[in-house]
């Protein structure tokens, strides 16, 4: 049954994606005449069925094997404006208000009013992860997450975001406690895009910083400027308080972005600058380089990679200078497995593979075998994590 339930899905997905124009563009302007039986809406009526989002008919059901009339498609379709819903959905949703919009009108119901209807609606998606890392003759962990967001509109100038994440550092343990950690508004005020509250705080290719932030991040065309309190990840306990800028543009086909992160509590000041542009055909590279301001003989982080795109491998060759690695970063920092040596830096490859599952699924394999900057090996480092969008 599970088996036929994801053939469905994955059958009406792409039904959606491929047919839903050509039949917008030929779609019959008589209300009554019956939709064909191999029409796309049925597949895309009965998906939002199963998901609780339409209701059928007057009596409450859903009368899957029975042809209905253009009408009755809008009639349902109407009724699924005030639903909550996911993002997924409310894209299919969308096709049908295009597809069945005459009808719509018809009812009363412009497709451009429902769009405004299903903007001011509570928008719900999430995501599940779960993780395995291993350490070379030293430890491994497995854990998971599964997050739960809610966005919505307060008025035209000001929007809400908030997700509930759950979890375990170990499938093995205890289930960790279910936790508020995202919420924070988000409005245009002086010219910029700004948000306030708690949030996800990342910068450039995340080596700066890949965390989150208590404060908040204005945002003014190519610039993005930042203040507040950033959590550690070695030590989710600690926070540093942080402000600076990042700038973000295009120059002679690369992506460029350039950081300036100041940590008042460490005292600290790093300086980042990274690029990707396109090396050969399905070929991209990839170039990283920050320098931390503490008092250091060797203070420096570089990477250069390169990735095949169409086989999603990528290589990538680091070299960490004694403490420049950043605590507010993902490059290390896992709970249960053995850190980084930070006080000595490392160097060495990095290989990483990325495969989409499915539709919204995803793997993501990386291996890296370091050394510490006096030449010691590091005990290799393996990860695989899936990821999950609903």
């Amino acid at each position: 049954m599970k088996k036929s339930l994801v053939k469905l899905a994955i059958t009406s997905a792409l039904v959606v994606s491929f047919a839903a124009p050509t039949f917008a563009a030929t779609a019959t302007v008589n209300p009554f005449s019956d939709v064909p039986t191999n029409n796309w809406a049925y597949g895309a009526v009965n998906q939002l069925a199963k998901a609780g989002i339409v209701t059928g008919y007057a009596d409450g059901t859903f009368k899957g094997d029975k042809t209905m009339t253009r009408y009755e498609m809008a009639a349902i379709v109407a009724k699924a404006m005030n639903k909550t819903m996911s993002a997924d959905q409310k894209a299919i949703l969308d096709k049908l208000a295009i597809e069945f919009g005459a009808e719509l009108g018809t009812l009363g119901v412009k497709v451009d009013g429902m769009q405004k209807q299903l903007d001011n609606q509570v928008k719900i998606s999430g995501d599940a992860r779960v993780r395995y890392f291993n350490v070379k003759d030293t430890n491994d962990t497995t854990d998971y997450r599964a997050r739960v967001t809610f966005d919505g509109k307060i008025n035209d100038n000001l929007k809400f975001n908030a997700r509930l994440t759950g979890g375990s550092n170990n499938v093995n343990g205890t289930a960790g406690t279910v936790k508020l950690d995202t919420a924070n508004v988000n409005t245009n005020f002086l010219g910029m895009n700004t948000t306030l509250g708690r949030e996800d705080f990342k910068l450039g290719a995340g080596y700066l910083a890949d965390t989150q932030m208590n404060g908040v991040i204005a945002k003014t065309g190519d610039f993005a400027f930042f203040g507040g309190t950033a959590t550690q990840n070695v030590d989710s306990t600690k926070a540093e308080r942080v402000y600076g800028a990042e700038y973000k543009t295009n120059f002679l086909g690369a992506a460029v972005t350039a950081d300036y992160l100041k940590d008042t509590t460490a005292k600290t000041s790093v300086y980042g600058l990274n690029t990707s542009f396109g090396l050969i055909d399905g070929v991209t590279a990839n170039a990283e380089y920050y320098r931390n301001t503490s008092a250091s003989a060797d203070n420096t982080a570089k990477a250069f990679g390169v990735k095949f795109n169409s086989l999603g491998l990528s290589a990538t060759y680091r070299n960490v200078g004694a403490n420049a690695f950043n605590t507010l970063s993902t490059l290390d920092g896992v709970t249960g497995v053995a850190q980084l040596p930070q006080t000595t830096g490392f160097k060495g490859m990095e290989y990483q593979y990325d495969q989409a599952l499915d539709k919204n699924a995803a793997l993501t394999v990386k291996y890296q075998d370091f050394k510490d900057q006096a030449g010691n090996k590091i005990d290799n480092r393996a990860s695989a994590v899936v990821n999950v969008k609903f």
